[in-house]
């Protein structure tokens, strides 16, 4: 294979927004580490907020769903009496 000169350009554009975005999302990662120490929390909290977020505000109804799950999830664990402790 061959490349001509607008290939071989097209290819170092390509080349070079990848690394732009390998840069972005290292910077990303950075940034929601700091946030997470901030917060005292696990990144992957902090991504898990952010992807809801995301979620809700593109289809929206999200929150809702979430919370149906938690909901659910809630009623089958078995209530201890307030007496007894861990």
């Amino acid at each position: 294979m061959e490349l001509d000169h607008k290939a071989r350009e097209a290819i170092e554009d390509i080349i070079n927004r990848r690394e732009g975005i390998h840069s972005i999302q290292a910077q990303l990662k950075e940034d929601m580490k700091a946030v997470a120490e901030y917060l005292a929390v696990k990144p992957a909290q902090v991504a898990r907020l952010i992807s809801l977020v995301e979620r809700e505000r593109a289809k929206g109804d999200v929150l809702e769903t979430e919370r149906g799950v938690i909901r659910a999830a809630e009623s089958m664990i078995p209530v201890a009496p307030a007496d007894q402790t861990s």
